[in-house]
């Protein structure tokens, strides 16, 4: 026996009020941000995004030049005449040497005077009258300004000299009478010889108030006038003035040598005279 068959139903899906159901983050978005009441400035930054664009590529409006400034007529004039003056060239160096030589003080001083030549005042050299016969000489063809003689009331020039230091000094051994003297001590010299070199004199000073000596190592103890130097238990440099006198005990043979200055001067020596000295 058969059965009767029932039609098929079809389930249908329920009802959302009859429009398209979200998606779920949609929905939830929007509720989020009612919550946080952010649906004003999200829809308002929404528009500015779109009306940004369409107000900046509309086309802008066209701006009105400037009006020129005014041109002052004086000032228009003046240009040109500063331009000129800023006009610098390079200037013909004769131009610019002439006014010096119009200030010169003693370009004249050396020029012969006319009216002088006229008189008899011959600057030239003398002729050379070896002609035969004895006829009368040719006259010099050289320029009187340019002749090489010496004018009258000038002196040859003096050959150079140079200032050498000297010094008189008294050489003694303490406890003995006697005293050696050396005069015009050259710089240079060992006092008082080679046997017992204890100083060496090396100059004057300028104004003449000091001589110095150089001491020698082999000196112990130096006593008695004068400045030395670095100091006075280890004296290398030793200075006296005119009438001083130093005591320096001499280390191989223990004796105690006087060194008295007794005269401080220069002398005057030529050029020559130094180089033979020296």
């Amino acid at each position: 026996m058969k059965m009767p068959q029932l039609g098929k139903r079809n389930p249908k899906a329920p009802s959302s009020g009859g429009g398209i159901k979200p998606p779920a983050f949609v929905s939830d978005l929007t509720k989020d941000m009612r919550d946080r009441r952010l649906i004003i400035p999200a829809v308002a930054l929404l528009i500015a995004i779109i009306a940004v664009p369409l107000l900046l590529a509309s086309e802008p409006e066209p701006v009105s030049p400037a009006p020129p400034a005014a041109v002052d007529p004086d000032a228009a004039a003046l240009v040109p005449g500063v331009l000129a003056v800023q006009e610098v060239g390079v200037r013909d160096f004769r131009k610019r040497l002439d006014s010096l030589a119009r200030k010169n003080p003693f370009g004249d001083r050396f020029v012969p005077d006319a009216e002088e030549t006229d008189d008899g005042v011959d600057l030239a050299p003398p002729l050379d009258d070896t002609t035969s016969g004895g006829g009368t000489p040719e006259p010099s063809s050289q320029d009187p300004v340019s002749s090489p003689t010496t004018p009258p009331g000038t002196t040859e020039p003096q050959e150079p000299f140079v200032l050498v230091p000297r010094v008189n000094v008294e050489v003694g051994i303490v406890g003995r009478d006697q005293v050696d003297v050396f005069e015009n001590v050259k710089s240079g010299t060992v006092l008082p010889g080679k046997k017992a070199p204890t100083a060496l004199f090396l100059g004057n000073t300028d104004d003449r108030e000091f001589a110095e000596f150089l001491i020698s190592r082999d000196v112990t103890q130096v006593r008695g006038d004068g400045n030395c130097r670095p100091g006075q238990n280890k004296c290398e440099f030793l200075r006296l003035a005119d009438g001083e006198k130093a005591l320096l005990r001499y280390g191989e043979d223990g004796k105690r040598y006087s060194l008295r200055v007794t005269n401080i001067f220069f002398v005057r020596l030529s050029e020559s005279e130094f180089n033979e000295q020296e």
